[in-house]
């Protein structure tokens, strides 16, 4: 766990105020707590595009590159429940030699838990298959339940270095805190996380022609970019002169 903290602590009246009025004299003290997280879910983004002049012929190849497609999915261990259709459409417009061409896309999302030799298996199929005429996107997402998780834990340790700071401020200035007045958070979240309702594991079978195979791809043994999370306490006390 890798924590920065800073400190942010305003004064708000000079010490010769405190006997005058005691409500209105105040510390601000911030803790900043950040962790460097693992994501433990993943998705591919598969589209299909298939052109031709006879619309009927574009999604006659289309369907049959989807289902080639479906089938290999299904060899790999995933499941409908993974499987989704996010995008069908065929649109139509002139080519070079004036003439109307039709195209027909079709994108699966194909969610699921986390796991390189999944990912290793689907690349491979997908070299074995030789799919023509597709675009794979890869990403990695952390899921709610991990996200909250470690939130949690963040909260706490920002409480501590909030309360830790306004202690070291109160007992450079000879002041002491009473009340907690006000308590702020603020969440830093720069990247998406997912629900894990949405996602399925995949089993993996031994048999599998494809991680039988000796030539691998870049995802053999690669390393998940971690995403960072970060939380902000700002705690407003009440001080006295001692």
């Amino acid at each position: 766990m890798k924590k920065h903290l800073t400190i942010l602590a305003f004064v708000l009246l000079t010490l010769n105020g405190f006997s005058q009025n005691r409500s209105g004299n105040e510390i601000t003290a911030e803790g900043i707590a950040k962790m460097k997280v693992k994501p433990d879910l993943a998705s591919f983004r598969i589209s299909v595009s298939k052109r031709n002049l006879v619309e009927k012929v574009s999604i006659k190849e289309l369907n049959e590159e989807i289902d080639k497609l479906q089938k290999l999915l299904l060899r790999i261990g995933f499941t409908e429940k993974n499987i989704k259709i996010s995008e069908y459409k065929v649109s139509s417009d002139e080519n070079n030699d004036n003439k109307k061409e039709y195209t027909s896309e079709n994108t699966l999302a194909v969610e699921f838990v986390l796991d390189n030799k999944i990912i290793e298996a689907f690349y491979q199929e997908i070299q074995n298959e030789n799919l023509k005429d597709s675009d794979i996107d890869f990403e990695t997402q952390v899921s709610d339940e991990l996200e909250k998780t470690v939130r949690q834990n963040l909260i706490k340790i920002a409480i501590d270095e909030a309360k830790s700071n306004a202690e070291n401020i109160a007992n450079a200035l000879d002041v002491k805190l009473l009340n907690v007045k006000q308590v702020a958070k603020f969440t830093v979240r720069d990247f998406e996380s997912a629900s894990m309702l949405k996602v399925a594991a995949v089993k993996m079978d031994k048999s599998m022609p494809a991680m039988a195979s000796n030539q691998k791809s870049s995802f053999d043994k690669f390393e998940v970019e971690e995403k960072e999370l970060e939380e902000t306490i700002t705690i407003v006390y009440e001080i006295i002169k001692k």
